[in-house]
C-alpha cells in the first residue's frame, strides 16, 4: 500500500525486492505518517487494517503485529478512539506523525483477556478507557469537547 500521485494504491511487489520487515507475516494497522495539522483532536486520515503479506511505504506506520483479524480490528477502534487521539496529540504539534507521536498513547492488551471489551463501540472503548485511567469528570470532559469522533 502507497500513495501515487496523492491518492492510496494497492500495487504487488515481488517479494526479493523488498527490505526484511517483521511485520509482513502478520495483521497490523497503518496510519498515515503524515496527517493534519497538529491540531489537538483533529480526526485521523483513515487508518486501515493490514492484512498479511500485505506492507506499506514510507508514508505510512504499522501499529501492533497481531496474530488475528479480531486483535488489529481492537487496536484500530482504539486507535480512533478519543483518548487514544487525545494522548497523540500532546506530542503531534505538525502534520507529521512518526512513531515518537504516540510514546503518550498507553499499550493495550487486544487480546479476548484484555480488561477492556472491544467489541463494544468506540463511545463505549472511551468510556471504559477513562474509567481504566481513572480520569477525573473535567479530564473527561475536556477530552469530549476537545476530540472530534472519528
Amino acid at each position: 500500500m502507497g500513495r501515487v500521485k496523492g491518492v492510496r494504491e494497492i500495487r504487488w511487489i515481488n517479494a526479493k525486492y523488498l527490505q526484511p520487515c517483521d511485520y509482513l507475516d502478520f495483521y497490523n494497522v497503518f496510519v498515515p505518517e503524515a496527517n493534519g495539522t497538529g491540531a489537538i483532536g483533529e480526526v485521523l486520515s483513515t487508518p486501515v487494517i493490514g492484512v498479511p503479506v500485505i506492507g506499506h511505504t514510507d508514508t505510512f506506520l504499522s501499529i501492533g503485529k497481531f496474530a488475528s483479524a479480531e486483535e488489529a480490528s481492537a487496536c484500530l477502534k482504539y486507535v480512533k478512539s478519543k483518548f487514544a487521539r487525545c494522548l497523540l496529540g500532546t506530542l503531534k504539534a505538525t502534520q507529521h506523525n512518526p512513531k515518537d507521536t504516540w510514546a503518550n498513547v498507553p499499550i493495550q492488551d487486544f487480546t479476548e483477556g484484555s480488561d477492556i471489551d472491544w467489541s463494544k463501540s468506540v463511545e463505549e472503548i472511551d468510556a471504559q478507557l477513562y474509567a481504566k485511567y481513572h480520569l477525573s469528570d473535567d479530564e473527561i470532559r475536556f477530552i469530549e469537547s476537545m476530540i472530534k469522533p472519528m
